[in-house]
């Protein structure tokens, strides 16, 4: 018969191979996702607009830093910090696509919103593309995004607007928790929203009238 320090060297080794190969979760950690805004956050209503838009959310890029599953905050101007017990509940990038999809159909009250690999049928009144280039709780505890991002026509695909638009948080309060982190994450996508949605808007409003 093996000893009991022999067993439980083999256990130890057993379980550590197991987290190799398969991963070992970490007692404690939570899980975020960023929210929509909120049903009333519309700028037209059914009476403005007899024929609903069609929007094509074709891209949405993060940087690399970004690209991973936690929560990533600055503690200076140059060094990130790792939150390795708050992390996000699935794929940052994905979640951002759909809540853009989501924040842009309840702006400008329609159902029509392509996110790939989902492409519509027919062209697209507008295309949208964001590259994020930052986009995190920095050192003074405000979040901070920086986004460029590009209106093009949905039928030939020229560039109608192409801007960078920086916003900025309030102070998240210290010892907060990550979720107000995350908060107020999404209220600041859900502004950059807005402004995309009233360009959309307003490249309607400026076509000709037949």
């Amino acid at each position: 018969m093996l000893s009991s320090t022999l067993r439980i060297r083999l256990f130890v080794t057993f379980v550590l191979a197991g987290c190799f190969f398969f991963g070992c979760g970490k007692a404690g950690t939570r899980f975020y996702v960023l929210n929509p805004l909120d049903s009333g956050a519309g700028l037209v209503s059914e009476t403005d607009q007899k024929v609903r838009l069609s929007i094509d959310v074709a891209s949405l890029r993060l940087p690399q830093y970004l690209e991973r599953p936690q929560i990533v905050t600055r503690s200076s101007g140059n060094r990130l910090v790792l939150a390795e017990y708050h992390q996000w509940g699935g794929n940052l990038r994905k979640n951002m696509i759909r809540i853009l999809a989501k924040n842009l159909s309840r702006i400008l009250d329609t159902p029509h919103i392509a996110i790939s690999p989902h492409r519509p049928l027919n062209p697209p009144d507008f295309r949208v593309d964001l590259e994020v280039m930052q986009f995190e709780r920095d050192a003074e505890r405000r979040v901070r995004l920086s986004a460029q991002w590009r209106l093009s026509s949905g039928m030939d695909r020229k560039p109608v607007t192409t801007r960078i638009t920086e916003l900025l948080s309030p102070v998240v309060p210290a010892g907060s928790d990550f979720e107000h982190t995350v908060s107020a994450m999404s209220t600041i996508f859900g502004e950059l929203s807005q402004i995309i949605g009233e360009e959309i808007l307003k490249q309607v409003n400026m076509r000709p009238i037949n």
